[in-house]
């Protein structure tokens, strides 16, 4: 019967109320350090976040200059070791439409005058099938001089042929053909291409007409 009194005693509901207060005062003080932490680690994330970023953004500005820099030592160094005629020694000298020359080589002798593809023939032996290209606009500056090139007249090639004059004018290889040395920056301002229907051969020709940009090493 005490025992139980004791529990309905104001005194003891009292203590019991001063020590749940004192248990969540302490456990408050405990949770002080962990939340202190979480504080600061979200204005740390706020603070440092944009920060980083930034630095990455400038870190990436950096690299993309430090890129564009030696693209353009590279490029300057091919122009300034170019060999000034190139397009006559490399671009003049192809040999174009060679299957369909040698394979007419061989009859042009027999054929008569009349002969349908006697045109042709007389077309693909005259020379005149060949790249050749005019000046028409020179500028310089301090470290090359640039040409505007303008071909001469219109070409016909085969795909074969195509291949071997992309190659050379992009400076990239193209199976089987590989870029020549001493070649100068050759920009195409502008590249026609026309399919061509020649009778008597199965090969697609293509005629071709281009215009080139060229900034080579300053002449002596």
């Amino acid at each position: 019967m005490k025992s139980y009194l004791k529990y309905l005693s104001p005194l003891f509901y009292e203590k019991s109320l001063l020590s749940s207060s004192a248990f969540a005062m302490i456990s408050s003080l405990l949770l002080l350090p962990f939340l202190f932490v979480l504080l600061h680690f979200f204005f740390y994330q706020r603070t440092v976040s944009p920060l980083k970023a930034h630095i990455e953004f400038l870190q990436e500005k950096v690299q993309r200059k430090e890129a564009l820099k030696k693209k353009e030592e590279k490029v300057l160094s091919q122009i300034l070791r170019s060999h000034s005629n190139y397009l006559e020694k490399v671009l003049g000298s192809l040999v174009l439409l060679a299957s369909e020359r040698q394979k007419w080589q061989l009859f042009s002798e027999q054929m008569e005058t009349s002969h349908p593809m006697k045109e042709r023939v007389t077309f693909l032996q005259s020379g005149g099938n060949s790249l050749q290209f005019v000046q028409i606009e020179k500028h310089k500056n301090a470290l090359f001089q640039e040409t505007e090139e303008k071909q001469q007249n219109p070409v016909e090639m085969c795909e074969e042929d195509l291949k071997s004059l992309l190659c050379y004018l992009e400076g990239s290889q193209i199976h089987p053909y590989v870029p020549q040395e001493g070649a100068p920056q050759i920009l195409i301002k502008s590249f026609e291409l026309e399919k061509k229907n020649i009778p008597g051969t199965a090969e697609k020709t293509y005629q071709i007409q281009t215009q080139l940009i060229k900034r080579e090493a300053l002449l002596p």
